[in-house]
């Protein structure tokens, strides 16, 4: 659906015509209004939240400059990029651990002769020689 909006100099919108097409496009011929396509997320009770982007003539969010779809575009990517980097960490962690226990493995392996040769001769005779 095709709406007009006026904007004063700082890109508020101050005037909103979305009775229908034809309405619209006939406001949109008055000089300081324009046509743009409406949003479905868009309401004249939340207008100040909103301007229309100068490059494609969108209704974006005065906070992020952009429309609802690319907000939960880049959230998702966010999102993704976050979840992404988590499971590396974690992997790295794994990694790490897996590493620290083969380690204290091979290290066994190569105290256990010298520990088994020093129970033998370390024996308790209970102060009898």
């Amino acid at each position: 659906m095709k709406i007009s909006i006026k904007l004063d100099a700082d890109r508020n919108i101050i005037g909103v015509n979305n009775t229908n097409d034809s309405a619209a496009e006939a406001q949109s011929k008055i000089k300081g209004w324009s046509l743009i396509e409406s949003n479905p997320a868009f309401s004249i009770e939340n207008k100040e939240l909103w301007t229309v982007r100068e490059s494609d003539n969108a209704l974006v969010h005065i906070s992020t400059g952009m429309t609802p779809d690319e907000e939960k575009t880049q959230a998702d990517a966010l999102l993704g990029k976050t979840v992404g980097e988590a499971l590396a960490k974690a992997q790295t962690a794994d990694t790490k651990s897996e590493n620290a226990v083969a380690s204290a493995a091979q290290l066994g392996k190569l105290i256990a002769p010298l520990l088994a040769t020093q129970a033998t001769s370390n024996i308790d005779d209970g102060g009898n020689k």
